[in-house]
């Protein structure tokens, strides 16, 4: 069990070049070469999800009856979407 505000680490070994980039990014935005690792590895995991749909919908775009069945069910959920709203704009008017 840890304290708060205690977060686990690790030793990682790295370049010394890697080490001295690090320090000097960590430097220009003001916080640990800890913190930078942080951010940019969550930066990388985002990159990578929005890459991956990304692709899926290309691969989805290609085939003409995938297009049309996500085509229709984009339409169904604006359509049932704004009857939402009809419905909760009526229902505080009333």
């Amino acid at each position: 069990m840890y304290a708060a505000g205690v977060v686990d680490t690790t030793t990682i070994r790295v370049a010394r070049r890697t080490q001295q980039r690090l320090a000097q990014l960590a430097a220009e935005n003001r916080v640990s070469i800890g913190d930078l690792l942080d951010q940019l590895v969550e930066r990388e995991r985002r990159a990578s999800i929005l890459a991956d749909y990304n692709a899926g919908m290309a691969a989805l775009l290609q085939d003409p009856s995938e297009r049309a069945a996500w085509s229709d069910e984009i339409a169904w959920s604006e359509t049932s979407a704004a009857e939402l709203a009809d419905r909760d704009a009526e229902s505080t008017q009333g």
